[in-house]
């Protein structure tokens, strides 16, 4: 599924850490790396060390969205494209530009740029344990219309995930059993970094090296009737499955119990998991198989593009 990019306004600049992920390329005009040089240079060696000396400096070696600040009206920094001094820079540059910082990861002990973001007002999480917890406001996870595909009765038992291991890769093999159980065929790739042989050997089924582009993966996306989507511990946010979920019209199987407070929830279309995997019944699963899928609304699908979600910055 090759994507072609959009000519699109540039009243919105977004900074993001690695503008090839993702659906991003579909926003090539809007959508750029903090830094204008590769991250495994020697130029950005001693970028990283002016940096931790604060000098003014700085500046020179960030991105092409420097060229493009004073005609923005709204400049959204994602919390790993996030440099501190940025929203300073783009403000004396543009004083009438709004600038928001927007985690759509779960802040931890290593990403913490909420602290070094200036205007405290202006940051924003996906996460509303986060908002909570650190008094940011909430903004949700977006995805785009034209990735939209209408309902097939292709593929019905077949589930697909590829993730990240984040320490769910037990997890995920346990539950993976279960799910085959109640009739699933499970397709699951978790890519792992782990040196660890006997871990290696236990989960061979599931690991891989190398993830997926992003058009490939949706394409063996579309081969599937079920996602499966696991959150991290602490973790309430929607993720990109869940929106992948909605704007290929296939069923999910999560773990984030908060989905159930959502307008889109159905249980037609969503199957939460129970805390412990011994409470899951292969039965319930066949059972939520055999359930008709009920197409999500236009009300839905505009709630979640990425037009609505850049006009909640700002909103009360």
């Amino acid at each position: 599924m090759e994507r072609r990019g959009i000519d699109m306004k540039k009243d919105t600049i977004i900074i993001f850490q690695k503008p090839e992920l993702y659906f991003f390329p579909h926003f090539k005009d809007i959508v750029f790396s903090p830094f204008g040089i590769p991250e495994r240079s020697f130029r950005y060696l001693v970028y990283k060390v002016l940096y931790l000396l604060r000098l003014p400096c700085c500046s020179v070696f960030w991105g092409d969205w420097k060229k493009h600040i004073k005609e923005a009206e709204q400049v959204i920094i994602f919390d790993y494209g996030y440099q501190a001094g940025m929203e300073t820079y783009i403000k004396k540059i543009n004083p009438s530009c709004r600038v928001y910082l927007f985690f759509w990861n779960i802040i931890n002990e290593r990403q913490r740029n909420h602290i070094l973001f200036t205007d405290k007002s202006a940051i924003y999480s996906t996460d509303k344990g986060c908002c909570e917890k650190y008094y940011l406001k909430y903004n949700h996870i977006f995805y785009t219309r034209d990735y939209f595909r209408p309902y097939s009765a292709k593929h019905q038992e077949r589930l697909f995930f590829l993730g990240v291991d984040k320490g769910r890769a037990k997890y995920i093999h346990a539950l993976k059993k279960i799910l085959e159980r109640g009739g699933l065929v499970c397709d699951i790739r978790i890519v792992t970094k782990s040196r660890d042989a006997a871990y290696r050997r236990e989960l061979s089924d599931i690991l891989i090296k190398t993830p997926l582009r992003y058009n490939e993966y949706c394409r063996e996306l579309q081969k599937s009737g079920v996602l499966l989507d696991i959150n991290q511990k602490g973790q309430t946010a929607l993720t990109m499955r869940v929106l992948e979920s909605i704007y290929f019209s296939k069923k999910l199987i999560t773990n984030n119990a908060d989905i159930v407070n959502y307008s889109f929830y159905n249980e037609n279309n969503i199957f939460l998991l129970p805390r412990r995997l011994s409470d899951i019944a292969p039965e319930e699963i066949r059972s939520f198989l055999k359930k008709p899928f009920v197409p999500y609304c236009e009300e839905v699908l505009e709630n979640y593009d990425f037009e609505h979600w850049k006009a909640q910055f700002g909103n009360p």
